[in-house]
């Protein structure tokens, strides 16, 4: 079952929220405390059920959330030495604080890319956590690195609500709605920042913490998923070697391989198929780059992209560029 840890997130909510926690039967202790673990499917329906007295609630609780308010990650992430860093550890270790909701850092020739799924089969109660989480990293961009840093481009996947206004007013740029997937667009300079809050010590000491809590947490998943999402976030640089992937889940490579074995999968598979879907994610848009695209996959050139998309489909990526590029609107 998915769940998610109640950390600080709701903490200013009580009031608001606290009527229909009781309705769904989540215990209050949700406001106070941060170690209550309860269902994903009931974080929604909170939200949902919210939305009826506050329509945008999911923006405000987002907007007013700190980098604390996600317990060691966030603390973690305030405690990088830049927001490059910050933001690949949200993406390697969110689901120690919620499963099934992923973050991954796309980075490119110019534009450093925020994208935010829930893979779970609740699609009709994600609306307000779309807001929750794409304004959380709007702001968290801003409070880390001390600087009003704007988006240039933020995608939804819902349509556009009553609300829209006081989206674009939050992140100060074009919104695109109604999206195939939750993106926010960045300047790839944006990842330079420092944090105002730096601590190498202590960021080192929270990994190391972090690291306990992913391997505990992953003993309650398929193996065939954690390796699938440890993949996805190291692409970009570079630690796709079983040896990596082992070693950040507990693991030798000779286990990990024989385990995956067991399950009839091949690692160097499971890689190509990662790269395979987000390059299909971004092959779809004609304002991305082929040479953008393969910098996100971790491909030193576009050269070598284009050699395994061969590989994968038996066309080249500019063919299919050419054949199923959508338009930007």
């Amino acid at each position: 079952m998915s769940t998610i840890y109640s950390e600080r997130m709701l903490s200013l909510w009580k009031a608001e929220l606290g009527p229909h926690a009781d309705r769904l039967g989540i215990p209050r202790a949700i406001f106070e405390r941060h170690d209550i673990e309860y269902p994903l499917e009931k974080y929604y329906r909170l939200l949902e059920s919210a939305s009826a007295d506050i329509p945008n609630i999911g923006m405000r609780i987002g907007m007013a959330m700190r980098p604390g308010d996600l317990g060691a990650l966030g603390h973690a992430m305030a405690a990088s030495a830049n927001l490059d860093r910050a933001l690949s550890l949200l993406a390697k270790y969110l689901y120690v604080f919620a499963h099934n909701n992923k973050v991954r850092l796309d980075v490119g020739q110019e534009r450093a890319i925020i994208f935010y799924q829930l893979n779970d089969g609740f699609v009709d109660l994600h609306r307000q956590d779309m807001d929750l989480s794409t304004c959380f990293l709007a702001s968290t961009v801003r409070n880390l690195s001390g600087h009003g840093i704007d988006p240039v481009l933020v995608e939804l996947e819902h349509s556009r609500p009553a609300y829209a206004g006081e989206l674009e007013a939050h992140f100060r740029c074009k919104l695109r709605f109604g999206a195939s997937y939750n993106r926010l667009h960045y300047r790839k300079q944006v990842l330079d920042f420092p944090c105002t809050s730096a601590d190498p010590g202590l960021c080192e000491a929270l990994t190391f913490y972090l690291d306990a809590r992913l391997r505990l947490r992953d003993e309650e998943e398929p193996l065939a998923g954690r390796v699938y999402h440890l993949v996805a976030a190291a692409l970009r640089d570079g630690a796709t070697d079983i040896a990596c992937v082992g070693s950040m889940l507990g693991m030798s490579r000779r286990t990990l391989q024989r385990r995956l074995a067991a399950e009839g999968l091949v690692f160097s598979d499971m890689v190509c198929d990662v790269r395979r879907g987000i390059a299909d994610e971004y092959m779809l848009r004609s304002d991305y780059s082929l040479t953008d695209i393969a910098l996100v996959l971790g491909y030193s050139d576009l050269s070598a992209f284009s050699r395994a998309y061969r590989r994968w489909t038996g066309y080249s990526p500019q063919e299919v560029r050419k054949r199923r590029a959508v338009p930007v609107r």
